[in-house]
Parts: structure tokens; C-alpha cells; sequence
């Protein structure tokens, strides 16, 4: 249950990120409530975790599933550059946090 909790603060990370940018498109009603139901969430979901998950593993795979939900979304939804080095650096960057889970 709690790989879960961290699954899902990792991709709530996203609407923190998605509050941010609509912040500064000015649309604030609709980027503050995304941003304060993301963070809130989010970093609740981060604490329960973290009662049975490492701190260092849980933060690493909670940022990481931030960034690579972030720069997915943006290709996919706002129309940011697409690279193969992009897609290179986060194959790299998930294979970095799953070889910290191993590592225990």
C-alpha cells in the first residue's frame, strides 16, 4: 500500500508543476486550487510513505516520478521539444531509482 501512496504523490507532483504554469499564464483561481490540492496532497501521501519506505528511496522515486510526469505532460499537452536525448536522460533517471530500491 504504501509503493501506492507513492505512486500517487508522484504523479499529484504533476499538478503542482500544471498550478505553477497556469499561475504564470494568470489564470489564478484555477492555478492556485491546482497547486494547493497537488502540494497538499501530494506531500501527505510523501508522509505515509515514508512510515515504512526509506526516506532517501521514497523522495528519489517521488521527485523522479514528478519529473518524468512533468516532462511527459508538457510534450504531450503544451507542446515542449521532443528529443531522443530527452527520452535518454529519463530511461536514466528511473534506472538510477530503481537501482537505489535494490540497493536497499
Amino acid at each position: 500500500m504504501d509503493w501506492l501512496y507513492l505512486l500517487t504523490a508522484g504523479v499529484l507532483e504533476i499538478l503542482v508543476v500544471v498550478g505553477i504554469r497556469d499561475i504564470a499564464l494568470k489564470r489564478y483561481a484555477r492555478g492556485c486550487a491546482m497547486y494547493g490540492l497537488g502540494l497538499g496532497s501530494s506531500l501527505f501521501l510523501l508522509y505515509l510513505a515514508m512510515k515504512t519506505i526509506d526516506m532517501s528511496i521514497a523522495y528519489a522515486a517521488y521527485t523522479g516520478i514528478g519529473v518524468v510526469g512533468t516532462v511527459v505532460t508538457g510534450i504531450l499537452f503544451w507542446g515542449d521539444k521532443k528529443s531522443g536525448k530527452k527520452f535518454v536522460y529519463l530511461s536514466l533517471l528511473v534506472a538510477s531509482i530503481v537501482a537505489l530500491k535494490t540497493a536497499g
